[in-house]
């Protein structure tokens, strides 16, 4: 199941007892009224293939369902939740369209759930998502906000404005993200917010924001990753490290973190550090993309670890791969422009940078490419482009300046 979007639904008649999903698939059972006791008991346990992420079982367990309550949509809905977080996003919005058709001509269904359309919205705004259907997303995002008229769902805002933005709709999104500030939130809408306010290019709003899910959270390697890559974003290393090193603690920890913990760990001049995570990096890449098809950083984290062991050919197949596959990604270019710039070609480096750079939305970046500009001895230009990374928050920014004011002299 999408771990942000809990179901729970209530039954009144269900199968007479509680067996494995694959005697529930092959050795459907009659159907009986049953106790309280019992189908709480058999709720209990599907619940706990939810939280434990067991899609498949979940999967089993509904189509069984459908089989005998066909015209409840309930079942179609968990069915389809459980395809998606397969990665199986036609699927899945295969059976979330049937579930929603069921819920218009039938909106008091046998086994409801509760919020009637609302988590149904959600549901399929999240899987257009995964399919990049970013207009149709947008459009079960909007109807479900106005379904939430208790306001009970922030993270609406969140994924929502992460969609308006891969419209081109940034002043929509700011608009999301001040819906977030200044209020209780749990650490899954914290998380998107971060993301949200990261991709609005306000890095110091996205550690806010991080910081508040790792502390709901404890040490989610996720949650702690990401709170790493905005601290280094903002040049703030040593901290960046310090979380790295917890996210990397754990057996659950993500791709992108060994990726970036190498990254910072190779321009840090601790290549024997860097090594191991990267290699550890790459050998997520095939699974990650496996199971995340839909998200570039599958791409762009294999292509950084590439970086740090020097193998560029393999780097650059990585990238005309993410070329391919998000011809809108701006991070292809800053890891074409780290690639040309350790190849010494700093002019195409630099163009490299001033395309990622474009939309205004970096911050370390610029004090990457001012790195480039000063190799090419043009020092006006770098120290506006520290000048633009100290007020985006980047904290080295000022030393750097002064740095080059004294080389200019």
């Amino acid at each position: 199941m999408n771990r942000r979007i809990v179901v729970a639904f209530s039954l009144s008649l269900i199968i007479q007892a509680f067996i494995a999903p694959d005697a529930l698939a092959a050795k459907p059972a009659p159907l009986a009224p049953l106790d309280n006791a019992t189908v709480d008991s058999y709720l209990a346990k599907t619940r706990a293939y939810m939280k434990a992420g067991d899609a498949k079982s979940v999967l089993k367990i509904q189509e069984f369902m459908i089989k005998h309550f066909p015209n409840e949509p309930a079942f179609y809905q968990i069915a389809g939740e459980a395809q998606s977080s397969l990665n199986q996003p036609q699927k899945s919005i295969e059976l979330l369209d049937k579930a929603q058709g069921l819920l218009k001509t039938n909106p008091h269904p046998r086994f409801g759930i509760p919020g009637g359309k609302l988590p149904l919205c959600i549901a399929r705004g999240r899987t257009y998502c995964k399919m990049r259907n970013f207009s149709k997303a947008l459009e079960n995002f909007n109807e479900a906000i106005k379904l939430d008229t208790a306001g009970k769902y922030k993270m609406l805002y969140a994924v929502r404005g992460i969609v308006h933005l891969e419209l081109n709709q940034k002043s929509e999104a700011k608009k999301d993200l001040e819906q977030l500030k200044d209020v209780n939130l749990d650490h899954l809408t914290l998380y998107d917010a971060a993301i949200l306010a990261c991709k609005l290019g306000d890095y110091q709003e996205a550690l806010n924001f991080g910081k508040r899910s790792v502390a709901k959270n404890g040490e989610d390697p996720l949650y702690l990753g990401n709170c790493a890559y905005y601290f280094f974003e903002l040049g703030r290393d040593s901290e960046a490290l310090e979380f790295y090193k917890r996210a990397a603690a754990s057996r659950k920890s993500k791709m992108s973190a060994y990726a970036d913990y190498a990254w910072l760990e190779k321009i840090s001049g601790h290549i024997d550090a860097a090594e191991p995570h990267a290699r550890t990096a790459i050998e997520l890449f095939p699974e990650t993309k496996k199971t995340s098809s839909e998200d570039m950083n599958a791409w762009v984290n294999a292509a950084t670890a590439y970086i740090v062991l020097n193998q560029f050919e393999e780097a650059r197949n990585t990238l005309a791969e993410l070329k391919r596959l998000f011809p809108n990604s701006k991070e292809y270019y800053r890891q074409e422009g780290r690639i040309l710039k350790a190849e010494g070609k700093l002019d195409e480096a630099l163009e490299a940078y001033s395309k990622y750079l474009a939309n205004g939305e970096a911050c370390r970046g610029y004090s990457e490419r001012a790195e480039i500009l000063k190799k090419l001895n043009r020092l006006e230009e770098a120290k506006k482009d520290l000048q633009l990374a100290k007020e985006k928050g980047y904290l080295p920014a000022e030393k750097e300046i002064s740095e080059l004011s004294q080389e200019s002299r």
